[in-house]
């Protein structure tokens, strides 16, 4: 009868929206960043590609783990992450390549860069260490009733001397209906919101919405207690009515509740 209730429950858990999504893979390394930064490296990577997790500089003045959000390459088993500090800013961009067929033997390598500077530092001697007792996953889906009004990011912008980014709005639109409004400019302007009576609808942490604009794009949202990230589902002509290269793809930082 035990063994019953537990299957049950466990299956409930599965079936809910608002269960905590699975995590595929969790990965912990300790290193050096360049020749003199001591560095731990934390993260998960979810079914969907999304990766997430803390970068710490235990030399730091004031030691804190910052907050890394990015996603892994389809076919290679190579992340691509920033660092965001509370307020939306990336301080830090990165990519690393895992080698090795178990966590026994995992090696890790990569480079960290400064946005604003461009200088980089490579990870040296990075070595798999256990998951910290103290991290909890960056990935704990949202639940309807807890997304956040504002979002937003900001990085530095080479071409144009100075901070670019991006903000989302959000409001309810009804029962697990919300309303949409998206500025993003890393370089050009993507700008669009969801049609008037035409809400995006949530499937537990996730909605897609096709037809923002007269191109047809479309883009679909994955909410987490801290951000969301946006990805785009369609391509070429679509983002045509934004500017080259630009579309709402992107992590945003949730800043108000």
């Amino acid at each position: 009868m035990r063994k019953l209730i537990l299957c049950i429950l466990a299956m409930l858990l599965v079936a809910s929206p608002f269960a905590v999504a699975q995590t595929v893979k969790n990965y912990s390394f300790e290193g050096m960043l360049g020749e003199k930064i001591p560095v731990r490296l934390t993260f998960d990577v979810n079914s969907h590609g999304i990766a997430a997790g803390e970068i710490y500089y235990p030399n730091s003045k004031s030691p804190a783990p910052i907050l890394i959000v990015g996603e892994k390459s389809e076919q290679l088993n190579m992340f691509f992450f920033r660092e965001f500090q509370n307020d939306g800013v990336v301080t830090g961009y990165f990519n690393l390549e895992l080698s090795g067929s178990n966590k026994g033997n995992l090696t890790l390598t990569g480079e960290w860069t400064n946005p604003k500077t461009s200088k980089s530092y490579k990870f040296r001697n990075m070595r798999a260490v256990p998951v910290p007792n103290s991290y909890v996953t960056p990935l704990q889906p949202e639940s309807p009733d807890h997304i956040g009004t504002y979002y937003s990011y900001q990085c530095w912008s080479d071409r144009d001397d100075d901070m670019m980014g991006g903000n989302v709005t959000f409001s309810g639109a009804g029962k697990n209906k919300i309303n949409f409004d998206v500025v993003n400019c890393p370089h050009n302007m993507a700008i669009g919101e969801n049609e008037p009576g035409r809400p995006a609808v949530l499937n537990g942490n996730h909605f897609t919405y096709y037809n923002v604009n007269e191109c047809g794009y479309g883009f679909e949202a994955f909410f987490y207690k801290r951000f969301v990230v946006l990805k785009d589902l369609t391509f070429g002509d679509t983002l045509f009515c934004f500017g080259m290269g630009t579309s709402f793809d992107g992590v945003y930082i949730k800043l108000t509740q």
